[in-house]
């Protein structure tokens, strides 16, 4: 009898498959629309954080034919976003006078079609890995997975960096598979392996996940032998690399760029130092001098993912783990340990740096659901009626899919706010700086710029937000300065208003900040989604304060 049960489920597992295969573009597309429509959802309803306003400003200056702006980080994205925010002014000028697009939509818009167009890609890898099924569902948890929509809602150049590295090691994938057999066809995927590098490295100069996909295929080597790579692979691979990094990022070879870039690495540009995790200060050093906890990635993954997706992942590492001296269960593990493992050593930690590793860790969870789902469907034969098996699968998926779903609809527009039942409800504790990411300074300063006397003074930590919305508001004659300049404290007027954030604690400000908590109640407080975003403070005693009297 259980054979003549497992006989069935096989034929109904085969029909399933043909039938996924003959329609997976259909579901391929439906899915990229629906990771667009979550990412597009809101965009303008947060203002700018100063990241994004150094990306407006250098990208209105690479419309202007200025292109020596913001030289630490490559030209690709700022060069869209260039694009994107010419197509807007070209819209608000004409057509769209009346439902004009703001700039926060503009900037950030490229992002967006980037990071859900990151979907095919991930099916593209995983299928060539583990099949058409385990492809559309990593494709899915991509394309609703919160971690990913926080990082695509943001212009950073991060999202470029996930596309083209995985899109990299995609292509790279192909021609070791099909060099064997086919030269040319080999010859063509190393060549586009080299292009989609070149391209990573266009928007984020992070050269190791070149040395990653290398370092990989060398060990993997060692025990699964593949036709090594020829002189002609070689040129076509850095060829092509080397071309379009240089097509997109032609900055790199101006002399000012270097020099820039040498001293934003040595830390010559960085004015504030700390990062506030869960009420505590930490450093940017090294785990082992004491700085960012190990845990910083591990904690944010296991807090911002639903729970069926990280019971998931839980389960798919231990399927992948078993099989690890497979090809694909051997790639995916050692992309996953090679991330996670070093980046959590390292020392500053970011959100967005987790974006790389989010395509190994959505396919390892898309193969625990897979697992889950084949188990559901063998004790749905075996116990109940044949027809009615189909049906208990069916719902079990719609129910293990619609706590993934139903976060992210509830989070809209505030993603990063999200939080799953590990987190117990303390939104904005654990990590202030990338929740909140500036959130509701924009609306702390129109409600400043309502309110300050000409030529008043304000203080806070994110001069270029500060600039451009005070510009926006119409309130140039307000003058600036960062609350960690103590000199600039002192000199500060009576009429100055202060804005703290939680997320701007540094080291530079942190005493300064708990004596004006103390002082006195801030007289407006910024609440986003259940959290604090920014306290402003405005009081003839913050005066005495400033001066130390």
């Amino acid at each position: 009898m259980a054979s003549v049960n497992e006989a069935a489920i096989g034929t109904k597992l085969t029909m399933l498959t043909r039938h996924i295969e003959t329609h997976k573009l259909a579901a391929l597309l439906l899915i990229v629309v629906l990771g667009l429509s979550v990412r597009f959802r809101g965009l303008g309803s947060v203002g700018f954080n100063e990241d994004e306003i150094q990306k407006v400003v250098a990208a209105r200056s690479y419309l202007h034919g200025n292109l020596s702006v913001n030289l630490e980080h490559p030209m690709f994205m700022k060069s869209l976003i260039a694009v994107s925010l010419w197509a807007a002014d070209v819209w608000n000028r004409g057509l769209g006078q009346f439902h004009k697009v703001p700039e926060e939509v503009s900037v950030r818009l490229p992002n967006v079609i980037v990071g859900s167009l990151t979907a095919v890609v991930i099916f593209l890898i995983a299928q060539e890995l583990f099949g058409v099924e385990i492809g559309l569902l990593s494709a899915l948890l991509w394309s609703i997975g919160t971690i990913a929509i926080i990082v695509n809602r943001v212009a950073k150049e991060d999202t470029l960096l996930a596309l083209f590295t995985w899109l990299g090691y995609y292509f790279y994938l192909r021609a070791k598979n099909v060099s064997a057999n086919d030269v040319q066809r080999g010859e063509r995927f190393y060549a586009a392996g080299g292009a989609s590098f070149g391209l990573m490295l266009a928007s984020k100069y992070f050269p190791h996940y070149l040395g990653l996909n290398a370092l990989y295929h060398h060990l993997r080597g060692r025990r699964n032998p593949s036709p090594p790579l020829r002189k002609r692979d070689y040129v076509l691979f850095f060829g092509t690399c080397s071309l379009l990094f240089l097509l997109f990022n032609p900055i790199i070879l101006q002399p000012s760029t270097l020099k820039h870039m040498f001293s934003y690495v040595h830390g010559s540009t960085i004015t504030h130092h700390g990062y506030l995790m869960m009420g505590h200060l930490y450093s940017e050093d090294t785990v082992f001098k004491g700085g960012m906890p190990a845990y910083f990635y591990a904690l944010f993954l296991a807090i911002k993912t639903p729970l069926p997706i990280l019971g998931a992942l839980i389960l798919g590492l231990v399927e992948t783990w078993k099989r690890r001296h497979e090809s694909g269960s051997s790639f995916l593990i050692f992309m996953f340990l090679w991330w996670f493992v070093p980046f959590s050593l390292l020392g500053a930690k970011w959100l967005r740096y987790m974006l790389a590793w989010m395509p190994a860790v959505y396919i390892i969870a898309a193969i625990g659901l897979a697992r889950i789902l084949a188990w559901m469907s063998a004790l749905a034969n075996q116990r109940m009626d044949r027809r009615l098996a189909p049906v208990l699968v069916t719902t079990f998926t719609l129910v293990f899919l619609a706590n993934p779903v139903w976060a992210v609809v509830k989070s809209v527009p505030y993603y990063s706010l999200y939080l799953n039942a590990l987190g117990f409800g303390r939104t904005g504790y654990y990590f202030p700086h990338d929740e909140m990411n500036d959130m509701g300074l924009k609306e702390a300063i129109a409600r400043i710029s309502q309110e300050a006397p000409y030529g008043a003074s304000v203080g806070g930590e994110a001069e270029p937000v500060f600039e451009y919305y005070l510009h926006k508001f119409g309130r140039d004659d307000l003058h600036y300065f960062d609350l960690s300049n103590e000199a600039a404290r002192v000199d500060a007027p009576p009429s100055t208003f202060l804005v703290v954030q939680d997320g701007r604690k540094y080291f530079e400000n942190v005493s300064f900040i708990q004596r004006v908590e103390s002082l006195q109640a801030p007289v407006q407080t910024i609440e986003i989604g259940g959290a604090t975003a920014a306290r402003v403070y405005h009081d003839e005693e913050l005066a005495a304060l400033r001066t130390g009297r």
